[in-house]
This record gives C-alpha cells, structure tokens and sequence, in this order.
C-alpha cells in the first residue's frame, strides 16, 4: 500500500540535520499527532491511515480510541494534548481483510555532538485487551538507513495495560544517528491501543538500564528436553548488569528436580552497552506419567545496576504432557445418526425441547425464538418431516414441551415475563384444549411418570432493574381426570416463603442468596429460581434444580410442601482429576489445576435407580446473573476483581490473560473476611456432570475433567474443542475462558440390562453416554457429534433430549433425539445394540419405569395406563387374557371380577382389580 510521509513543521527540516545555529539548545524532536508546527519529528504510515468509524476499524491520528463498555474495557484519551494515534481492528478491508503489520517509521536524525546531543528515545503507549496473536513492539535503529530487522526480533510490550506506559531508550554515546519503529499487528473491535508523545531529547538524569521478560508464559512439551526464557534489558549501562531468576513458591504443579531442574536461583549477567537478551535454559524432564499439564512459575528479582520494569517480572512455563491418551470408549452400543431436520432457518428459528410421543410417532419442538410448537413426524427409518406448527404468540412464548398419551403441554411464559405464566394443553394435531395460570416464568414442564401430574419450574427472574422480583415457585398440575376435569383449582403452586429470613443460614450451607439491589435485597423466595424439575419413579418425589443458586430442592407431591433445600457443592480445581483449560489466549489445550473452585450450577437433572436405590444426574452447565441492576461476570484480570495479595501472593501472574486473567469468574461469592478483596476464586459452572443420592444428597460421583478430556482428544472434534455453538466458522478454544462445553441436558434410559446416562454438551455440540450400572464408577461408551469443524453448519447448540424405548420406535430400535437450540435442528440417533441380552438382573428389576393403571379399581370399560405397554394382561393364575402392543389404555369389558396383572416386556408389573 502507498506509503504517506508526515513532515509536520518547517523546523523539522532543519532539526533533522541535526545542525542549527542554536546549537547550545538541547537536541529536541517530538510528535503528539496534533497535526501543529511543534510536531518536529517526521514519520511515514504503513498501510496508509485509514478510519473506519462504522466498523470500528481504525489506524489514524483520532482524539480517542476504543469504549468504556464492557467491565475490562478502559477507552484511551490522549496522554497530552488532544489527539493520539489510535489502532482498532487493524484486519478489515483497507488490509484485504488480512492480519498484517503496520508501522509508524519516525525518520533518521543526525544526533549532535557533544553536551547537546540527544541521549534519548521515548513514547508513551496503551493497550486494551490485546489477545496472544496480538502484538505492539518497537525497534531503535542507530543508523542513516531505511531497511528494519525482522519484525519477531523487536522489543514486545504489555499486551494489557489500560493505563500509559513510557518507554525510555538510551541512546549509545558512539551514535550518529537514530531512528524509530513503532509496529502493531491486531484483530477485533473489543481491544484496542494508542502510540503517543514520541520525542528525542537530552535527559539530564542518567537512563537506568531496565530488565524485563519479554513474555509472560511459556507452553513446552514434555519432550522437547528444554524451555529457554528470554530475559530483556532496555537502555543498557557502561557497566554490566546482573539480575536473579528464582522459582515462585505456591503457585506451581510441576516439582522441581522430578518434572524440570533448576538450582534457584540464576543470576543472569547482561554485559555492558549489550542490547542481547539473556536467555535461561531449564531442562525438562520425559517422566513417562499420564498427567495433566503443569506448570512452574519464575520472578526476576534483586537486580544490580538496573531495575526491573513493572508488571513484567513473573513468568509462568507450562509443561505440556506426552503420555496421556483419550479416555477409553467401550461402545457396548452404537450410536449413528439417522437424520437431521431443520425446523426453518437459525437465527430465526430454535429447537429447545423436544418430546415424543409413541401413540403418533410424532415429535413435538418448543421453537421460542420463532414463537411456535413445531410438529414433526417420525418415520420407521428414523427420519423427520414436518407436519405442522403452531403459533405460540396468543398465549405467550414457549420455553418447554411434554407430552404423553396424545396430550402436548407447553411451558409458557407471559409476555410480560415477571407475571405469572401458563401451561397451555393441545391434542396431538396441536388443537388448542386447556390453558392453566401456573408461577412467572414456568421454564420446564413435564408429566409425573403415572400421568396423575404435570409440573413446571417456574424460574421466576427479575426484571432487569430489579424493580419487579417475582418469587421462584414449582406449580403442581393434577391431570388425574384428564383434560376435561382440568380446571385452575387443579393447580397448586409451592413457593419458598418458607425460608424466608433464614438467608444467612443458607449462606452458611453453601446456597448463594445475592439477588436484588444493595437497597432492596431479594428475599430467598425472590432468589431462588426453579430451573428443572425430575421426578421418582413412583411419582412421590419432584426434585428441582435451582441454577443460580447451586441448590437443590426436594418437593413432596403428597403433601406438596418442600422438604428440603441443599447446595450442590463445589469443584475443586486444584485436585487431580479435576483440571480446566482456562483461557482462551493460551495456544493449546492446556487442562491444568488451578485454585479455583468451581460453582456446578446443573441445568438438567434425571432420576434413575440401581439395586433398589434413587440416584440423581445433574448437568453441570452453570449461569450468571447479568442484569442492569447485578452483573456478577467478571474476567479474573479485570481491575475490579481485586485478590486478596495472601491468599495469592502471584496476583500479577494469575491476572495475565494466559493464565487465569481472561477466566470468568462471579464477584458475589469469595470475599470470605469481607473486606473488599477476593480471598477465593469461584467460576461459572463445574465443566462436569454429577451423581447425587437422591436420599440423602450425597455426592456419588462428579465427571471432574473428562469431558474436556473426551472432546480435547477427539480424533475429529479437538480440532473445535470448546468452541462456541454460533453459527459461525467454530473458533477452538473461545469458551474456555467461560464455562468450557456447558453439559446443558441429561436423560437416563434402561436399555437391556444396563442403565445409561446420555449428557449434552451446549457448546463444542454432541451427546455423551455413559454406563452407570455402578454410579460411584461410570463407564464412558460412546461420544457423537454432528457439526461442522470448519463451517457453521450441523447440528449447534443441543439442549433437549430424550431416548426413546425399542418398544416405542417406529425404527424398532432404540433411538437418541437430541434438540439443537441454535441450529433449530432435531437430530435423531438410532442405538444398536450388542451382545446378548441378560435377563432378571438387579439393575432392570430396580429401574423399570413403575406402570399404573386407572381408574384403579375398576367395574368395566376402559382403564388407562401411565405410558405404553407392550406386553400381557394376564389373570391371578398367570395366563395371558389380553395381549398389548405399545397400549396406552386397556378394555376391561367381558373380563370376569377378580384380580389381574399387567406385566410389560421391560419387567415393570401392576395390579388391577375388575370389580
């Protein structure tokens, strides 16, 4: 591109020589971008300037440069006078859309003799956000020529500072001449940086020589036998300067002597007048251990005839593992994909939840952003093709669907989300029949497995300013008379007023209570918010997720009073097992332990039984608060997030954007001694699912790190590891800075003898299944994506899910149908089975789904079941006197009085008594 020459005064002409008739006056150049005479030092622009304000696109003298939103965003104002030269989104079309560098060339000055002569170089410069590809650095040439050295050997600076930061070079006594490069190269509007009051002049204070790493981290891998660390000086002395590299103690995995060898400390020694940095070269050991990555961390400390630059002083070397290898799949079923249906185009278009129902092959497809009730039908070769859809706008907009026996019910929220919602019933053509009021903001809805019962999560969120805070409830829908003896006095909804004033003593147990403003704090039944609700088998127990608040609730549907209110804990990430990739600046998969823990926060949970006991899978997926009035989302490195300088006395190091400065973290939950600063670190869900006793609430089993594991070595889908579900071009890494692949929706299904677990992953896309026959010890079977690595296209963003019986598959195969909320796609999974079928185990005896019938005794006609049966009705001697194919309802006429059993292929049994 055209090169521009900035000749900014007619001194400049005359000082470039160097010589003047003054010349007992100092030898001064400056430029300030102000475009006035007193600009004497001259420059040329490469590219040429540019600004593109609609596109934030920007490389030019401008009086500001980036914004003030966002809580890590500082705008840059000029360091004096009014205008500074501003760099923005430096990949955009006046660079044919490519990431190259750019430069400002300040022109050869012939430097003067003697007691006048200038003796220094210096700049102030800014910087936002800049990301690792990112990078501002300067070089001083001390000649008359034109040509610059390779732009990787330039002096790097700090990628983040959000304050000015004055660099000051000496100048060598033996000079003639001197020249300046200032070079940039970045992406992307959200960070920014600004050159400004670049002079040449005569310091009559001698320039200290100032030592500086160049960088803040390093990634080894475990057998590349050493990791050299370059160390930096600035303005170097007549005599040598020395300074000692040391280990950090506290904030390190790897150990010294087994992992890497250094004898801490190392005295570095730069010699005198040497520009070269000095490099420390620390072997690395091949230990041969399956392991996590590693880390070590260095400081600069007691130099000699220098100083040591602020904020560049620590240094932390990740020791990247050879040996692991991906957790081992047992594929005792296969997972393949029969088919995939796009419910209209994403964007304009979702697909949340999805339900079933055998009695039509028909799927049912909660589409919130579209405001419809999509229906679909499901063919015997596994396929999908619409059949209708409803408009939702009338009555409200769909947050979930359940159906069974023909009958849909849609989870509603108002249209002003703070007043109370709906649960809306159609028939299996979507023919309007029912509408019920329940709590604000009902976010799920299902039916009690023996069909006596519907019930929502009603989330019950805030208005943005906090001015309306409606209480969390769950509504309890009895359906035992069907649609036509529905009315409203059929709903019961259960709050938490109950727990009100005890919020501290929640505190205590673990459950976040912050909702509301400083004046007027939500009361716990306003904090609490339902989020899911699983129920037990024998349709006695709801068990409620509340997200926010890492709680769970235990509502007996007898009495319909909560019995029970329990955190669920947090992960501990710096415990074996429990790694995280969190950051995403880093330039590989780095899952490493951290002091960190973990809030689990589950979305989705499931009921499953094994040997006579209930246990509960949640999904770990984890959410903040961000409202006008309460936004708890900050990044680590954000100023605002203060740590406590005891409990991390690395503060610096933690704060760097390659290490834990870009992780999200909530800033309402840390400050233990309550005195402003952090004290612990608590981040966005627990990147893992877990197994709970449903009785007592113990922790059974939590994935920890495999689910970063699992899709980190995927042959096919590292490649996309913890990518965003945007419709976009996937970016790899760009959620591990957040929550990672967000386990969004859980199911559990008895499949011959064994009891599986199939979790989806929100993110990175895809269901994994998992054998939880032992739930202390699940078995990983099998992980199954249908995305695009390198386009937006597949199925992104999966939520809801559901398995769907051999019995009730028109493919007469197991299927797996996974809602695809972003892509607004239903995927459809058939599972095949292998090897031979065992019978009469513990397992299938204790998780059959229970079966009822009703009404329950009866005198003739027909008796309803709670779901299809394929199977027998046989008398009180055994024999079969009816045979049922997937019946969801059975004819008593002609049957003589007395006692009858109903008994399905799956093992579950139930009396019914013909008077």
């Amino acid at each position: 591109m055209p090169q521009k020459l900035h000749v900014l005064g007619a001194a400049a002409l005359t000082l470039l020589g160097g010589l003047t008739a003054h010349s007992a006056r100092a030898q001064t150049l400056r430029q300030g971008f102000e475009g006035t005479s007193a600009e004497t030092w001259s420059f040329t622009v490469t590219p040429a300037t540019y600004n593109f304000p609609s596109l934030t696109d920007i490389w030019a003298a401008v009086p500001s440069i980036g914004t003030t939103s966002g809580t890590t965003s500082v705008q840059a104002l000029p360091a004096a006078g009014t205008t500074l030269w501003g760099m923005q989104d430096l990949q955009n079309p006046a660079t044919t859309d490519l990431l190259i560098w750019h430069f400002l060339d300040f022109a050869p000055v012939a430097l003067q003799s003697g007691t006048t002569a200038a003796n220094t170089v210096s700049f102030k410069y800014f910087t936002n956000g800049f990301e690792a590809a990112d990078s501002l650095a300067y070089v001083v040439q001390y000649d008359n020529g034109t040509s610059w050295p390779a732009t990787k050997t330039y002096v790097q600076l700090s990628k983040d500072t959000r304050a000015y930061q004055t660099v000051t070079v000496a100048i060598p006594a033996s000079s003639t001449h001197v020249r300046l490069r200032l070079a940039a190269k970045q992406n992307g509007n959200d960070d920014w940086a600004a050159w400004d009051e670049v002079e040449l002049t005569r310091s009559a204070a001698p320039v200290v020589p100032s030592i500086r790493l160049a960088t803040g981290s390093a990634v080894v891998n475990e057998n590349a036998g050493t990791v050299t660390i370059p160390v930096s000086i600035q303005n170097p002395g007549a005599t040598a300067s020395t300074v000692e590299v040391a280990l950090t103690p506290g904030l390190g995995t790897a150990t010294a002597g087994s992992d890497f060898t250094l004898a801490s400390p190392r005295t570095l020694t730069f010699p005198a007048n040497a520009t070269a940095d000095q490099s420390l070269v620390i072997p690395i050991t091949d230990d041969g251990l399956a392991e996590g990555a590693e880390y070590f961390s260095l400081k600069l400390q007691n130099p000699t005839n220098a100083t040591l630059t602020t904020g560049a002083t620590e240094f932390l070397v990740y020791i990247k593992d050879n040996d692991g290898t991906a957790p081992v799949q047992s594929r005792s079923f296969n997972l393949s994909l029969l088919g995939s249906y796009q419910s209209g185009a994403a964007g304009t278009n979702s697909a949340e939840i999805v339900a079933h129902d055998p009695t039509t092959q028909h799927l049912y497809v909660a589409n919130s952003v579209g405001g419809k009730l999509d229906i679909l039908s499901l063919a015997a070769n596994g396929t999908l093709t619409p059949v209708g859809a409803i408009n939702i706008l009338p009555y409200g907009n769909i947050n979930s669907v359940a159906v069974r026996n023909g009958i849909v019910a849609c989870a509603i929220e108002n249209t002003n989300p703070q007043l109370n919602g709906s649960v809306v019933l159609f028939d299996q053509n979507g023919t309007f029949l029912k509408q019920v009021t329940v709590g604000a903001l009902p976010d799920m809805v299902t039916f009690s497995p023996d069909g006596r019962l519907i019930l929502t999560a009603n989330e019950g969120e805030p208005k943005t300013d906090y001015s309306i805070d409606p209480e969390g409830s769950v509504s309890i829908i009895d359906f035992s008379a069907g649609v036509d003896g529905l009315t409203q006095a059929s709903v019961t909804t259960v709050g938490f007023n109950g727990y009100n004033g005890q919020a501290a003593q929640l505190r205590a147990d673990g459950i976040r209570i912050y909702g509301g403003t400083a004046t007027t704090p939500s009361t716990v039944a306003q904090d609490l918010e339902p989020e899911y609700v699983a129920i037990s088998a024998d349709s006695r127990t709801a068990y409620i997720t509340l997200q926010e608040n890492n709680a769970l609730a235990t509502l007996d549907l007898s009495t319909k009073q909560f019995t029970s209110l329990r955190s669920l804990g947090y992960q501990d990430h710096s415990q074996p097992g429990f790694s995280l990739d969190a950051s995403d600046q880093t330039p590989d998969v780095l899952l490493a332990n951290w002091p960190i823990r973990g809030m689990r926060q589950p979305d989705a949970l499931a009921t499953f039984e094994v040997a006579g006991q209930r246990y509960l899978l949640t999904a770990n997926e984890g959410d903040a608060r961000e409202y006008t009035a309460l936004t708890e989302a900050v990044r680590l490195g954000d100023a605002t997030y203060p740590l406590d300088a005891t409990a991390f006395p690395q503060v610096a190091l933690l704060k760097n954007t390659q290490v834990l400065g870009r992780l999200n973290v909530t800033n309402k939950l840390g400050d233990t001694d309550g005195d402003g600063d952090f004290d612990q670190i608590y981040a966005f869900g627990g990147r893992s699912f877990s197994i709970l006793n449903a009785t007592t609430g113990a922790l059974v089993h939590d994935s920890g790190d495999l689910l970063e594991r699992l899709t980190s070595t995927d042959a096919t889908f590292g490649a996309i590891f913890n990518a965003s579900n945007s419709t976009g071009v996937p970016v790899r890494k760009n959620r591990s800075d957040d929550k990672g692949p967000e386990p969004e929706g859980v199911t559990t299904a008895v499949l011959r003898d064994t009891v599986y677990a199939f979790v989806s992953l929100e993110r990175i896309g895809g269901v994994a299944v998992f054998n939880v026959n032992d739930p202390a010890q699940p078995r990983l079977v099998q992980y199954i994506n249908n995305r695009s690595t390198t386009a937006g296209t597949g199925d992104q963003g999966p939520e809801g899910i559901v398995v769907v019986s051999a019995a009730n598959s028109p493919t007469r195969q197991p299927l797996v149908i996974l809602a695809n909320e972003v892509s607004s796609t239903v995927a459809v999974y058939g599972i095949q089975l292998r090897g031979t079928v065992v019978t009469g185990t513990a397992a299938v005896q204790a998780t059959a789904v229970p079966l009822f019938a009703y009404p329950n005794p009866t005198t003739s006609g027909k008796v309803r079941l709670s779901r299809p049966v394929s199977g027998t009705l046989a008398d009180v001697l055994g024999r079969p006197v009816r045979t049922l194919s997937r019946a969801t309802e059975l004819e008593t006429a002609g049957l003589a009085p007395g006692l009858y059993v109903v008994r399905a292929e799956d093992g579950a049994t139930t009396k019914l008594l013909v008077r």
